[in-house]
């Protein structure tokens, strides 16, 4: 079956509108880093319009800066939704239009729907994409967070009409969200549509620095998704619950049993036990580069034991009542 690529989530790359500073915020330091994922072997970014949260443009404004595609850097980037953009003609060709000028390229690798638009007819927005695609802008069609019944009509839409079709879907999967699974991953199986897994540590919380924090220092959720400027509601409401602090508590036992870190089992379940396999990928972000050497080794270590991929479905099983 193989294993999933690493793309490195570029969308923590810049400076919010508050001001908040993530990692990596000026052209050098981002061309520093971008020499160092090289030295371990990621190539392909994950970029976002939108990003970062409060300032759209601003990872690709600091990725065309650092010459990001001059350093041979497969870039992904996703049509704006931001300010009121919809997925209709003029909305995808401007926001394309300014990706690749501040990219400083003349396509991407793949171009996404960053999220569904209701108000625009699917079949506007497929024969869009279609005429970007045609115009040569991008090379694979993806859809973002879409549903298993949004994945089917757009598929049909496509094939009837003749356009480009998706074949990359970015969702969110890992060892606590696995919905995907049971109907979407099917679906997708069967037009041969590759899948790219966001937040394999769903978000930080599999590490177990969540369910853990009263027993760290004060200032472990610092600048992280779960705590103050930087909290991202839509983590807080989906993992912040009894019941995945239950799952975390139980899978931490099992682990700390076996010498293993929460994080390292989170990964190299999702390398090697997941569904994911040869043509699918991980998109890894980091907030540091020791951070991103840690989380790349694990997932590069072999599969787990059989005792340990157990307790994962066990835990899965649990979740789902």
């Amino acid at each position: 079956m193989g294993t999933p690529k690493i793309v490195f989530g570029a969308g923590g790359i810049g400076t919010t509108a508050t001001g908040f500073t993530f990692t990596w915020d000026s052209p050098e330091a981002i061309s520093d880093f971008l020499s160092k994922l090289a030295s371990l072997g990621i190539s392909d970014l994950d970029s976002v319009a939108s990003y970062p949260p409060g300032n759209p443009w601003n990872t690709e404004t600091l990725l065309g800066q650092a010459k990001a595609v001059d350093q041979n850097f497969v870039i992904d980037t996703k049509v704006a939704a931001h300010d009121g953009n919809k997925l209709n003609h003029a909305s995808i060709s401007a926001s394309v239009d300014k990706s690749l000028s501040l990219l400083g390229t003349q396509r991407v690798h793949i171009l996404y729907s960053h999220a569904p638009d209701p108000s625009t007819p699917l079949e506007e927005t497929a024969a869009a994409y279609n005429q970007q695609y045609v115009a040569g802008r991008f090379e694979k069609l993806g859809l973002y967070n879409h549903t298993t019944e949004q994945w089917s009509d757009f598929l049909r839409i496509c094939d009837e009409n003749g356009y480009v079709k998706p074949s990359v879907c970015q969702n969110q999967y890992n060892a606590l969200f696995r919905q995907d699974e049971a109907t979407l991953l099917p679906l997708l199986r069967q037009h041969g549509v590759q899948y790219y897994a966001y937040s394999p540590l769903a978000g930080g919380f599999l590490t177990g620095k969540v369910t853990f924090a009263s027993l760290g220092p004060p200032e472990s959720l610092r600048r992280t998704r779960w705590e103050g400027e930087s909290a991202f509601q839509m983590y807080v409401s989906v993992y912040d619950k009894p019941e995945m602090h239950a799952a975390i508590q139980s899978i931490h036992s099992v682990c700390q049993r076996n010498n293993l870190s929460l994080s390292e089992v989170a990964l190299r379940w999702l390398m090697h036990h997941s569904e994911l396999g040869a043509g699918d990928a991980i998109i890894l972000g980091a907030k540091t580069v020791e951070q991103l050497e840690n989380n790349l080794a694990d997932c590069r270590k072999p599969p787990l034991p059989d005792m340990i991929v157990q307790a994962v479905e066990d835990m899965w099983t649990r979740l789902q009542g």
